[in-house]
């Protein structure tokens, strides 16, 4: 059974100095990555949510849903987190801009996913629950985003 952990513990990312800050990903494959923050997610939200039987059935239809859209923006978060960690040293000017702006774009696309969501289920379920829904996953979202970014070092000063 894989054992759960925070993705700061599962991600080694290293910062010895702001000058000679090094990165290397280990132990950490994308699997998982994604099986840690799926299932991170999805205990949380089973543990917030206050649905009766039948609203348990409608949400988690709803929400499995949602989990397969946020599948390949996962993905694309790992593959950014290991082309910054393998080029973390050698980062030209237009690589640090590419990787900046791909993680902006990456934000957006969670938020309009969760907004859609949000929608889908407000058609479903009470407006209580939708609204639910989107905080408690904007609030895994943000935890999540503050674990990983504590242990990236920032992009190097020019040299």
């Amino acid at each position: 059974m894989r054992r759960k952990t925070g993705l700061a513990a599962a991600l080694v990312l290293a910062a010895a100095g702001v000058r000679g800050q090094t990165v290397a990903v280990s132990n950490l494959d994308e699997g998982t990555y994604r099986h840690i923050v799926s299932e991170e997610r999805r205990t949380i939200f089973a543990a917030n949510l206050a649905l009766g039987p039948d609203e348990r059935e409608r949400f988690w239809a709803v929400y499995d849903d949602y989990a397969k859209e946020r599948e390949p923006l996962d993905k694309q978060r790992y593959d950014l987190l290991e082309r910054y960690a393998q080029t973390y040293a050698k980062l030209s000017d237009d690589q640090a801009m590419a990787i900046a702006l791909a993680s902006g774009r990456l934000q957006v696309d969670d938020v309009e996913l969760r907004l859609k969501y949000a929608g889908i289920l407000r058609k479903k379920m009470s407006g209580r629950v939708a609204a639910r829904f989107f905080q408690i996953d904007d609030y895994v979202t943000t935890a999540g985003r503050m674990k990983l970014l504590s242990g990236v070092p920032l992009v190097a000063p020019t040299r």
